[in-house]
């Protein structure tokens, strides 16, 4: 697939009710599908995607978002050695201050270069940390 995920991904995506999506070994990807735009995802998992730069861009044609409305668990492992620095692409931010408003457990495992943890919300229940930060 390259640096980029299929181009049919982008035109589906929104019509897609998804509650989860487990994605792994994609190890070229340098940008994730446009996850934000599935109001009903609740869990992602993402693992060993070593060249992923950001959760969200602003090539979404959002500066400020709710992204990720229904989100309650988030996974990663393996977003290590190389890019992913951030949650967001510089100058997306959320509207209300919370990327994940409805996470109630954040699992990183591997995700060395990681700068910061998101704004978390009240209602996290659960957060484990292995390896983060270099």
């Amino acid at each position: 697939m390259g640096a980029k995920f299929a181009i049919w991904m982008d035109n589906v995506m929104p019509s897609l009710n998804l509650e989860k999506i487990k994605m792994t070994s994609c190890l070229e990807w340098e940008t994730l599908p446009r996850f934000e735009q599935l109001p009903f995802l609740k869990s992602l998992k993402l693992d060993e995607m070593s060249r992923v730069k950001w959760l969200e861009s602003k090539s979404s044609g959002n500066d400020k978002c709710h992204a990720f409305p229904l989100l309650g668990r988030l996974y990663t492992r393996g977003l290590k050695r190389k890019k992913i620095k951030n949650w967001f692409e510089e100058g997306v931010a959320a509207e209300d201050g919370c990327l994940f408003p409805c996470l109630i457990e954040l699992v990183l495992r591997g995700c060395s270069v990681l700068k910061e943890l998101p704004s978390l919300p009240s209602k996290i229940k659960t957060l484990e940390i292995q390896k983060l930060g270099g």
